[in-house]
């Protein structure tokens, strides 16, 4: 391998900002506000990915890159924003473009700084260790009884996960934070340098092109391309400028509440509410309980668990 080759583009972001920008078209101002806002924040998430993109051309490293893949791997999924393939070791990236500062505290926790406010983030080392699971899972399946044992033992000295962080004016306070964690996240301007370090410390024999490229197909055959889905809160209500901001502001609120309560019981988020839920809260704003068991997903028991604290939020 003697040059840098982008060996597969998913442009997931792309499309789906250029869909939603087709349905601003025919879309109510209540839709529109939705849409706008969505459509800032894939773009930025876009511009986080590009800058990457742009870094690794021009690090004179030859390499494959395979960019924003949906991997599906018997029952689990991984959108995966890069896998970078040297001839000695793979390389996946998840990418985080945040606004603000960032901390990391001593039980690995991540916190995002942003106008004198610290609020928790869902931890990007959780999503990047899913991704590795399920390649190390797939590459332990294709192999024998010795190929198994190999793999469990050296998955890590070939495969490496990294998070990084994209927004150039971020400043990390890292100190605290466990190393291996800390040994994860990077920023994007240290980025080269981490790849040529491991890469000049590797004793991994290289590979050869048709080996990576072999491998590279392996992976795309797990690739299932991310159907766009229209998931904009739509009502027959009229609403003024004020109730949507009201509306925006609602829903980043219960977004923030599922979050933090999905940390303090170790729950995945979806368990508390899912998305579809989280729409319906916002549209139709229950006033108390008997209002809220008409949402759809929640149960007796999730109003008894969960139903004073959301509904104060929407009271609020």
């Amino acid at each position: 391998m003697q040059e840098i080759v982008i060996y597969y583009d998913g442009k997931t972001l792309e499309n789906k900002i250029n869909y939603l920008k087709s349905k601003l078209i025919k879309a109510t101002s209540e839709e529109k506000v939705y849409l706008e806002s969505d459509i800032r924040k894939y773009e930025y998430g876009l511009k986080g990915e590009q800058r990457i993109l742009y870094e690794l051309k021009h690090s004179h490293i030859p390499m494959l890159v395979l960019h924003d893949l949906n991997i599906c791997y018997k029952d689990y999924k991984a959108q995966i924003d890069y896998i970078i393939m040297t001839n000695k070791n793979i390389y996946i990236l998840e990418c985080k473009n945040l606004y603000g500062n960032l901390i990391i505290d001593e039980s690995g926790n991540f916190y995002r700084v942003f106008n004198n406010n610290t609020e928790a983030i869902y931890n990007p080392i959780t999503q990047l260790n899913r991704h590795m699971d399920i390649m190390k899972e797939y590459i332990y399946d294709q192999n024998g009884i010795i190929g198994k044992l190999l793999t469990n033992y050296a998955f890590e000295k070939y495969y490496k996960g990294l998070v990084v962080l994209t927004n150039d004016r971020m400043i990390i306070k890292d100190k605290e934070a466990p190393k291996k964690v800390k040994d994860k996240v990077v920023r994007l301007d240290k980025l080269i340098d981490y790849i040529k370090k491991e890469e000049k410390k590797s004793h991994v024999l290289p590979d050869t092109l048709e080996e990576t490229e072999s491998l590279a197909d392996k992976i795309l055959k797990l690739n299932v391309p991310n159907e766009i889905k229209d998931e904009i809160v739509t009502t027959d209500v009229e609403y003024n400028e004020e109730d949507l901001n009201l509306n925006i502001i609602l829903k980043n609120k219960l977004k923030k509440y599922r979050f933090k309560k999905s940390q303090e019981l170790k729950y995945k988020p979806y368990f508390i509410f899912n998305d579809k839920t989280l729409n319906e809260l916002v549209k139709k704003k229950p006033f108390n309980k008997e209002e809220l068991k008409k949402i759809t997903g929640f149960s007796d028991i999730k109003v008894n668990k969960y139903g004073n604290e959301i509904l104060k939020i929407i009271n609020n």
